[in-house]
């Protein structure tokens, strides 16, 4: 048995669907652990892009088992188009499964989430508006429907008993119309059909794929700084995208982990409000984005761009134990003839080297740089550590020395044969 999770290790957004997708097809069975549609996982497949928002990536591969596990908020609608529209393109070869734990997101929950961001005025956060926290937040206040809901004969009751819950909110609190609980219902309706058939209780299938020594994939969402206990709270999202939540949000235990790897962009990304201390506004933030399409699979807003911030690279790779790392997008750096790398930072005239991730601190804090050689060529095209270029094993031997952890993956392209893999 081997079970390997995916962990971001940035701002979400670092190429884990890719990777997933890779390792998917030496697994039996691939487990989304936590999120919902707020994902963008992006896989490409001899010239085919496939975005996924909530279907795990090993779905394009024969005879592999998908799992939205416990942990996961599911967004019907999203949810039964994705399956609609893989079907009709022929590529959804594995099989799913829905936890019966799962909660539900349902059409009130994007409403709440657009009547509450739009609140917040100038403090709004730069959610997605896909309803994620709101139907988090129903969860933990224990008012959420669950997918095993859908099972039971009263399921329409309930989603119309929800709605009107929610509708003293909306016009009570945030002084907005109300909405239509037949109209909710109406919606959700003609997803029932196809997803009630697929939810069942994923831990029993999870321990007894443990104990048939199966090949287990963990396929997180967002980033280790997006975690809602361990990021740059409040802009963070509602789930933890660190192993805990690996754990925590399928029924695996801690005992059977065998591979933790981290995936990190070659520099770092952002969507949304909140510090980012390597940003670059400039000519070289604006080439990464261009380079690298760097706009929000989910959105499509315009990313944040900067250079590489190991200090919290390093932070990430601590939280979660990781025992390699995968790093992405570095093809996007082939032009740079410098490459600056943050190593610390400076603050109230001290140096340091650990972050803290409150957001009025990390404000405060001024980079670091060190500034490495670009390799200035093409890499796109290579397929082996042999043939990478003498300054691009440089960086990465940089990065695995600050970091304390192997880089055995590097992505140098969007396309599935774009991977390299290192011993």
């Amino acid at each position: 048995m081997t079970v390997t999770a995916v962990i971001g290790a940035q701002w979400g957004d670092e190429g884990k669907g890719k990777l997933t997708h890779v390792l998917s097809k030496e697994s039996d069975i691939v487990l989304r652990f936590q999120g919902g549609s707020n994902a963008g996982h992006t896989v490409s497949v001899d010239g085919e892009v496939y975005k996924f928002k909530l279907i795990p990536s090993g779905v394009l591969h024969p005879g592999v088992r998908c799992l939205l596990c416990d942990g996961v908020v599911v967004d019907m609608l999203t949810l039964a188009d994705e399956i609609v529209t893989t079907r009709e393109r022929g590529a959804f070869r594995g099989e799913l499964q829905i936890s019966r734990h799962a909660h539900l997101l349902l059409p009130y929950h994007r409403i709440q989430d657009i009547y509450f961001e739009e609140a917040k005025g100038k403090d709004a956060i730069g959610t997605t508006r896909r309803g994620v926290g709101p139907a988090y937040a129903d969860k933990y206040f224990r008012v959420g429907l669950r997918a095993g809901d859908m099972l039971r004969p009263d399921f329409a009751e309930r989603v119309r008993a929800a709605t009107h819950r929610k509708n003293v909110l909306f016009s009570g609190y945030y002084h907005q119309p109300e909405v239509d609980p037949e109209q909710v219902w109406s919606d959700v309706a003609p997803t029932v059909e196809l997803l009630a058939p697929l939810v069942t209780d994923t831990v029993i299938l999870v321990r007894q794929a443990v104990a048939n020594g199966a090949r287990i994939l963990c396929e997180g969402a967002q980033g280790t700084l997006l975690d809602i206990d361990y990021g740059t709270y409040p802009y963070v999202t509602s789930s933890h995208p660190v192993i805990a939540g690996a754990l925590s949000g399928t029924g695996l235990s801690w005992r059977e982990l065998s591979r933790v790897i981290g995936v990190s962009k070659a520099y770092n990304t952002r969507v949304g409000a909140g510090p980012f201390p390597t940003e670059n506004t400039g000519e070289a933030g604006e080439r990464m984005r261009e380079e690298g399409a760097e706009y929000g699979t989910v959105t499509g807003r315009p990313r944040r761009c900067g250079w590489l911030d190991l200090p919290l690279l390093s932070y990430a790779a601590q939280l979660s134990g990781f025992t390699e790392l995968a790093l992405t997008k570095t093809d996007v750096l082939d032009g740079f003839a410098g490459i600056k790398v943050c190593v610390a930072y400076e603050r109230n005239g001290s140096r340091i080297t650990w972050p803290d991730l409150d957001p009025d601190v990390l404000d405060r804090c001024t980079p670091v740089y060190e500034t490495l050689p670009g390799w200035q060529c093409a890499t796109s095209h290579i397929r082996s550590d042999d043939e990478l270029p003498t300054a691009m094993r440089g960086y990465i031997r940089f990065i695995e020395d600050y970091v304390g952890v192997p880089i055995r993956t590097i992505s140098v392209g969007p396309g599935y044969e774009a991977t390299i893999q290192r011993r």
